[in-house]
């Protein structure tokens, strides 16, 4: 039984596999599942240990492109060809997948769509918040205008002001 401490790594037929044309190729599930039975496999004839068995299972399961998953196999005996040959998918199978990306797709659209009303009902609620302020201006505006037509002191209030203020406005042209 051989116990690498670190990861296999790839040499001489790895790195030709991984020099593949379709070596970048992102994997599926069916892809990390074969690979995970051949891994199961060489455990089973005893070529791997528990631990390095365990390893490679988790690496294997993280793997994105098929280079990942050939350099698992590399220092094992090629019982297989390099690339896991898979039967074609059976029409259920892909009509299975097919409402599942039809699903995903629908999901993210009712997403997009939520955040949509969302944001709108933020912009409305933005635009509203000035309404209150406007309402009370003209409240004030009225209880203004009502108490100045109907009190003579409000009146007298007034032109003190307006007095003050053109006096002091006045006061400053004579300083020159």
């Amino acid at each position: 039984m051989s116990t690498p401490a670190s990861s296999p790594r790839r040499t001489g037929p790895a790195l030709r596999r991984a020099s593949w044309p379709g070596s970048q190729m992102r994997v599926g599930d069916a892809e990390r599942a074969a690979i995970a039975d051949r891994l199961a496999k060489h455990f089973s004839d005893g070529r791997l240990d528990e631990t390095e068995f365990n390893e490679r299972l988790d690496q294997a399961m993280r793997a994105k492109t098929m280079a990942d998953l050939t350099g698992l196999l590399a220092d094992l005996p090629d019982d297989e060809t390099a690339a896991p040959q898979l039967p074609a998918p059976e029409p259920r199978y892909e009509r299975k997948m097919l409402k599942v990306a039809l699903q995903r797709e629908r999901l993210r659209l009712r997403h997009e769509r939520r955040e949509q009303r969302r944001v709108e009902r933020h912009r409305r609620a933005y635009s509203l918040r000035w309404v209150p302020v406007f309402v009370l201006a003209g409240i004030v505006a009225v209880i203004m205008l009502r108490t100045l037509t109907h009190s003579i002191g409000a009146w007298l209030l007034l032109g003190l002001i307006g007095y003050l203020w053109l006096r002091r406005n006045n006061s400053s042209y004579r300083d020159y």
